[in-house]
């Protein structure tokens, strides 16, 4: 009877360091500027983006239409030719998929156009990011500084790779307990 009780305390508490260890977090409260200024604090100096991106630039870089969305928010630097991009999105119901469909679009349009830029490979590491009706789109971070920039090597790249990570990290941190 002893061995039993104790195997079923054993399992009972495996199972709840399990449940508590990556649990999903409440976010029916979370605004897609609160979304925003987590990722942006994760950066710390490194994040450029520092004015809201306007409707007209939403509709026009990322193809998003108003009817599509429930709210939106999204920051990019106010002068000079970075490539640095930050936009959350909390679909209307059903058209989430619309939403990363249209930011896969315009992720393969600034590709296109990353010769403005003189970070395109930041700009190939670009993250879309999806979480129930939350959807986001950036590409942030600290600028490669190598000898070898906008050569595309793969030095540069993985550095790329690396800063998305921390962005990747702090959307996790959004929605996922530790």
């Amino acid at each position: 009877m002893k061995k039993i009780f104790a195997l079923s305390l054993c399992v009972l508490l495996l199972l709840t360091g399990f449940c508590s260890c990556k649990g999903k977090k409440d976010v029916e409260n979370l605004t897609c500027h609160e979304a925003v200024e987590i990722i942006a604090k994760a950066y710390g100096p490194d994040y450029s983006p520092n004015v809201a991106i306007p409707d007209e630039v939403l509709s026009s870089d990322f193809g998003l239409n108003l009817a599509e969305m429930e709210s939106y928010y999204g920051e990019m630097p106010q002068i000079g030719l970075s490539c640095d991009r930050i936009v959350v999105v909390k679909a209307a119901k059903g058209e989430a998929d619309t939403i990363e469909k249209r930011f896969e679009e315009a992720k393969e349009q600034f590709e296109k156009n990353s010769i403005e830029y003189s970070n395109g490979q930041k700009i190939g590491t670009a993250v879309i990011l999806s979480e129930g009706d939350f959807v986001c789109f950036f590409m942030l971070g600290a600028d490669y500084g190598g000898e070898d920039v906008g050569e595309g090597s793969s030095r540069e790249i993985n550095f790329y790779e690396k800063q998305q990570q921390i962005g990747i990290d702090a959307w996790n941190s959004i929605f996922y307990n530790e």
